[in-house]
């Protein structure tokens, strides 16, 4: 039953309760004409009360919607409000908040705080303004020392060397003087010129999101001394500890406002904060806990920082038998484990920590509930409709820990009950969709073998499934289908098989797999992965009898290592991914290159992706991508290719707005692209986005005037020119505005 059946059945139900008892009889005995006629009046008053909240909820710019706000921004004077900066993609910003705050805006304008507010309300990016004026070095008058402001460094003062790295803040949080600059401010390619100049304002903005991932299972990387790795392919990670929240526009931005990564000496800080308090004051909130076998999260005295402490010989009590401890290194984001001193392999390590990226991408604790929707949405899964199509018949909860009723502990345990589900004869469950949801971000050893029958639907999806609290204290049982795809990340150490028989569908959504993703021969419907990092390969296999030749493939924000289907495979549709062959050995040194998409057979619609590697098809619709090698069609009557960087030597269909020019010479592998020698590695919170060298052509160069790859749908650049336009207005009057990190 849709929301607006349970609309016109409430309001029917409300025009009832206004007819006299006997009246309602009457019509019940009679064959109910007149409760049909109040159900038909009931959705039409239904439509007019909620074309009446809606325009009641746009007096208000915190409820209006998004629709109503270039007519509000009227209402108050502001010119230039971007048309579109990606709210409907899920991953773009609103212009609410700079509509609300304007006239907050025009109360402080001139001064630096209003300059960062209103480049953080336009771009939705974390902000830092500096007056570099305050950073020159000069000679200072007698009667007006500025002792703050030496011109030269303490080579004591590691802390402030450490904030004035480029590779922390851009420069944002340096305090070391510069000679001045006499040329205008240009933010440019290269870091820019004109930064340290007399009228300067300098903005920096910081395009990545920080994700606190809790209690997730680290990854060994050998014998007890090599320690544990928390990112999920065990390369180097850097943390990252939570921003602060700003909650007046007056407060300029510091490093604990600001997505930076954190900084050894800034955790060392913390943590002997946290050990004077003591363990009979509450305990403190850090950005790191560590849990050794399933045990509560260790004591501050406990965590040690790699490099700048060695491990504690006694503890606070004064007692030498130690247990376990371990030392952390933020840069790196691995811990190695100690028991009494000795580097010891324990059972399981789960680490609470943060760590950033640009986009939600790929298996992350970031909310996956409106790409999951969307998923749910587009498959093309029907089921059975004589049973009542894709509902949602029954779920199955998988969680690490004790037993309980209704709770498995292992993904094949819980597999091996939904599949039990399907054979059982009464009551009959195929023909739905059987969900399995994954409750914790653990390590789940062991390849899973699916078989989904006919007409059936399986939903492997990382979500906790719990019931609804009541008021007066009481919990409902969970609903199947009502569950939560959010601040989860497991881990399946193994490959996923599954066979689907006629009109079966499956869907993956949330889940790190360390193997392979492989259709065996058969009739499946279709196979989505949803925000998934696969660390190897999606390959559909097929023979002449049962070629999953109905099968339509869809992989959507996911991080996979390749993609390879049979040649009766009919469509692929790959939307905001990354395909990338190093994912396959993250370890590997050099990285492992092979091609992206092998689909010699098949429709492949690429769209907003970046994809490392030969692309081979059928068929070809490429729009907003980079292909960085050489993409072969066989049939180039059909299809386009759209605002995409395409290798030289590509054979593809007509070309629309496409760069390079096909006969134009240019290197195997553009030095522009993350993926190039030298670039960013897999663990970077950057990772694969493009470098500040890359040309206009490549990073406006996207449909929309956005860049190319798997960051088009944050519309960056819309959202820069979207701040330099806005911002002019408010900035000091005499002075230059260069907006950095963009």
């Amino acid at each position: 039953m849709t929301v607006s059946d349970l609309r016109r059945d409430e309001r029917t139900a409300y025009l009832e309760s206004l007819l006299p008892a006997h009246v309602l009889q009457r019509d019940a005995e009679s064959g109910g004409l007149l409760h049909a006629l109040l159900g038909a009046v009931a959705a039409e008053l239904a439509t007019v009360e909620d074309d009446l909240q809606s325009l009641y909820d746009s007096w208000f710019v915190e409820t209006a919607p998004e629709w109503v706000l270039p007519y509000l921004a009227d209402l108050v004077g502001l010119d230039g409000l971007p048309s579109d900066l990606g709210s409907g993609t899920g991953a773009g910003v609103s212009r609410r908040g700079v509509v609300a705050n304007t006239v907050s805006y025009r109360q402080r304008k001139g001064t630096v705080a209003v300059v960062e507010q209103v480049v953080r309300d336009v771009t939705g990016w974390p902000t830092k303004t500096v007056e570099t004026y305050r950073l020159l070095g000069t000679t200072t008058h007698v009667n007006h020392v500025r002792p703050e402001r030496p011109t030269w460094a303490s080579l004591r003062d590691a802390a402030t060397a450490e904030l004035g790295s480029p590779r922390l803040a851009q420069g944002a949080l340096t305090r070391f003087a510069h000679t001045a600059h006499v040329r205008r401010v240009d933010p440019g390619r290269h870091g820019g010129r004109g930064r340290y100049g007399i009228e300067t304002v300098a903005v920096f903005v910081f395009p990545v999101q920080v994700y606190e991932a809790v209690d997730i299972a680290a990854r060994t990387l050998g014998g007890p001394g090599a320690g544990w790795a928390t990112h999920p392919l065990g390369v180097r990670e850097p943390w990252f500890a939570v921003p602060g929240t700003e909650t007046t526009i007056e407060h300029l931005a510091g490093e604990a406002d600001l997505p930076v990564p954190l900084r050894p000496r800034r955790l060392l800080a913390l943590l002997r904060a946290a050990r004077a308090r003591g363990a009979d004051t509450e305990p403190p909130t850090l950005p790191v806990a560590v849990r050794i076998d399933g045990d509560e999260p260790l004591a501050p005295w406990r965590v040690r920082v790699r490099g700048l402490e060695d491990l504690a010989t006694e503890d606070p009590s004064g007692d030498p038998s130690l247990g376990w401890q371990v030392t952390v290194d933020p840069v790196c984001g691995v811990v190695r484990t100690y028991l009494d001193g000795v580097a010891t392999l324990p059972g399981s390590v789960l680490v609470r920590h943060a760590y950033g990226a640009v986009a939600d991408v790929g298996a992350g604790t970031y909310d996956r509930s409106p790409g999951h929707a969307e998923a749910l949405a587009d498959d093309p899964f029907t089921g059975d409709t004589d049973e009542g199509g894709d509902r949602v018949e029954s779920q199955v909860l998988v969680r690490t820990g004790p037993p309980a009723g209704g709770l498995r502990t292992t993904v094949v345990d819980g597999l091996a009950e939904i599949a039990a589900r399907w054979a059982a004869t009464t009551p009959d469950l195929t023909g739905g969709t059987q969900v399995l949801s994954v409750a914790d971000s653990e390590a789940y050893p062991g390849a899973l073998d699916i078989e989904v029958p006919a007409e059936s639907r399986l939903v492997l999806v990382a979500a906790t499934w719990r019931g609804r609290q009541l008021l007066n204290g009481d919990v409902e049982a969970p609903v199947p289908g009502v569950y939560s795809p959010d601040g989860l990340r497991p881990r399946i150490v193994g490959d996923v098989l599954v066979t689907g028989a006629t009109g079966s569908a499956l869907l993956l959504d949330g889940l790190v797999v360390e193997g392979d993703v492989v259709v065996r021969a058969g009739d499946l419907r279709s196979l989505t992965l949803s925000q998934c990092t696969v660390a190897g390969r999606v390959v559909v296999e097929g023979t002449a009898a049962d070629g999953n030749r109905e099968l339509a493939v869809t992989v959507r924000r996911s991080l996979v290592g390749g993609i390879e289907l049979a040649g009766t495979v009919p469509a692929l549709t790959v939307l905001d991914c990354v395909v990338d062959p190093a994912l396959t050995d993250a370890l590997a040194d050099p990285a492992p290159q092979g091609p992206a998409v092998t689909a010699t057979g098949t429709y492949v619609t690429v769209d907003g992706s970046t994809l490392f590697g030969t692309l081979d098809a059928r068929i070809l619709d490429v729009t907003s991508s980079l292909c960085t090698d050489v993409v072969t069609v066989v049939d180039r009557q059909r299809g386009c290719a759209r605002f995409s960087y395409l290798a030289p030597g590509s054979r593809t269909p007509r070309r629309f707005r496409c760069v390079p020019h096909p006969d134009a010479a240019g290197a195997d592998w553009p030095s522009f692209l993350a993926g190039g020698p030298g670039a960013t590695s897999l663990g970077s919170p950057f990772y694969p986005s493009l470098s500040p060298a890359a040309p206009g052509s490549v990073r406006r160069g996207g449909e929309d005037g956005a860049e190319m790859g798997v960051h088009h749908h944050l519309r960056r650049p819309l959202r820069a020119d979207a701040a330099r336009r806005l911002v002019e207005p408010y900035v000091p009057a005499g002075m230059q505005f260069g907006l950095f990190g963009s």
